[in-house]
């Protein structure tokens, strides 16, 4: 079965427009990559400093590996001044 992962992001009010554009990359380098069944970004349509990230990978592997991943990485090191919050993060494993 795959893996599934919900990011809830909250960044700085000053930080919008980076914040907005960074994802977007990650986003399109990530639905790339092997294993990436899906790549979605959501934004809270009533708070738009409010961001959901859901992934599903085919399995495991695929997940780890795209947390090894430069883009990955890129954006973890970032993310930090961007964000007003650390994220939260959960894995999902799809039953049905």
């Amino acid at each position: 079965m795959s893996v599934c992962l919900l990011a809830s992001l909250c960044c700085k009010k000053d930080a919008e427009g980076a914040f907005d554009t960074e994802l977007k990359k990650l986003v399109e380098a990530s639905v790339k990559e092997p294993g990436c069944v899906a790549y979605e970004l959501y934004q809270y349509k009533d708070d738009p400093v409010n961001y959901v990230i859901k992934e599903e990978w085919n399995n495991e592997d695929s997940l780890s590996a795209h947390m090894e991943t430069p883009h990955y990485k890129y954006f973890v090191h970032i993310s930090p001044v961007l964000l007003d919050k650390p994220a939260k993060v959960k894995i999902l494993t799809r039953l049905v």
